[in-house]
């Protein structure tokens, strides 16, 4: 290699630039780390930023979808003969399927015809709750009960009805056996298992005619 001083100029100049830049790219992290220290924790600092802004886009959940509702006109319900409405009529009621429905016409049919909407409430397996909320749609428009006569009805016939049953049935036909046939239907308070409120529900359903001589 030739002594330096046998270099051109120009070569000369471009070893010292050669020179001086290695110098700088040797010193300068030295120097910008004397000068200007990093903060402990920055670098960590900062990624844990990026991981959390990272994971709030995950978490964020999608918008709502839009439900689209169609709204009906309710229907009105109209009021109802409770002894004349059929099935049909019944289940228009709000509460009253077709099983409801069912056990209040057969209740109906067993009573021999409603004397007042409160009876409603007697059907089986009609909560309280459904009964209040229909009771203003039912109506007593026309009465027309089926009645039992005291005299000649059998022990049977008597059973069926729901405010009789087979008890007070037996009773019935021992006191006419002993007494002779009823007079009015007001001797059936003198049966033991007949009080006031007894009577107030079945006198609606029973009659007394004289047997044929």
């Amino acid at each position: 290699m030739k002594p330096f001083r046998h270099f051109t100029a120009l070569e000369r100049r471009g070893i010292v630039a050669l020179l001086l830049l290695t110098t700088i790219s040797i010193y300068t992290p030295a120097i910008v780390a004397h000068y200007f220290p990093l903060q402990p924790g920055t670098d960590t600092l900062f990624s844990k930023e990026i991981a959390a802004f990272q994971d709030s886009l995950k978490k964020t959940p999608p918008p709502p979808k839009k439900h689209i509702t169609f709204s009906h006109p309710r229907q009105s319900v109209i009021a109802i003969d409770i002894n004349r409405a059929d099935s049909t009529a019944w289940e228009s009621l709000k509460g009253i399927g077709p099983v409801l429905a069912a056990r209040i016409i057969r209740f109906r049919d067993k009573l021999g015809g409603f004397y007042a909407i409160s009876q409603i409430r007697e059907t089986y397996g009609l909560p309280d709750s459904t009964f209040n909320k229909i009771q203003p749609y039912l109506r007593l428009n026309a009465v027309s009960l089926k009645k039992l006569d005291l005299n000649s009805a059998d022990e049977q016939t008597l059973a069926q009805h729901p405010y009789i049953r087979y008890k007070l049935a037996r009773l019935i036909v021992l006191y006419r056996s002993n007494n002779g046939p009823f007079s009015q239907a007001t001797d059936l308070l003198g049966i033991p298992l007949v009080d006031d409120s007894i009577y107030r529900k079945i006198e609606h359903y029973i009659k007394t005619e004289k047997p044929p001589i």
